[in-house]
């Protein structure tokens, strides 16, 4: 049996595509976007029968997307393509 546990966050940030087919999205626009993460664990905690603690689930997941939020992902080095 498998057992998950999931958080939700969200983040708002600014980009643009690049290419006519993109039409007016070609200029710098914003966004928002809810992240989904899902903990799977065939078994659950001993003495707390959790997968994990929650509220550390969503301290690492506020943790990876606060690099993004609030952010033009254009300027940012690794996702440039």
């Amino acid at each position: 049996m498998t057992f998950t546990l999931g958080v939700r966050d969200s983040i708002m940030i600014a980009h643009s595509f690049h290419g006519e087919s993109f039409g007016p999205a070609q200029k710098m626009h914003g966004a928002t976007y809810t992240v989904d993460c899902e903990f799977e664990a065939s078994e659950l905690v001993k003495d707390v029968n959790w997968v994990v603690d929650i509220g550390e689930a969503s301290k690492v997941l506020a943790e990876v997307l606060a690099q993004y939020n609030y952010q033009n992902l254009d300027e940012i080095e690794s996702l440039k393509v």
